[in-house]
């Protein structure tokens, strides 16, 4: 069982994730809005091997959500975009690990 910290940091992180067929992308950013500006680039930049000319015109004029959102349509169900909030946890916290999981040198 992994060390879990009894207490947590106030600093928020937003993990943007890209789920496609050769693996998992990960980005991570101080603000939501930067992540999910992440995944949008990550579409943007994926558009063209995925629409027709003729699609391709229309997803380009879409706002970022809107192309997020229409994203499962676009590859077929197979590619999925994320944002996470996550607890960025400082060095200090460890020294209030729970009991037993992490052993500390003795000198």
């Amino acid at each position: 069982m992994p060390a879990v910290p009894k207490t947590k940091t106030s600093q928020t992180v937003w993990i943007a994730t890209w789920d496609h067929k050769h693996g998992v992308d990960l980005s991570v950013h101080n603000t939501e809005e930067g992540a999910a500006k992440q995944c949008a680039a990550w579409a943007r930049g994926a558009l063209e091997e995925w629409a027709t000319p003729e699609e391709l015109e229309y997803y380009n004029n879409l706002t970022d959500d809107d192309l997020i959102s229409h994203w499962g349509e676009i590859s077929g169900e197979t590619e999925f975009f994320e944002v996470r909030r996550n607890l960025l946890h400082g060095p200090e916290v460890w020294d209030e690990v729970w009991e037993k999981t992490i052993k500390k040198d003795k000198k």
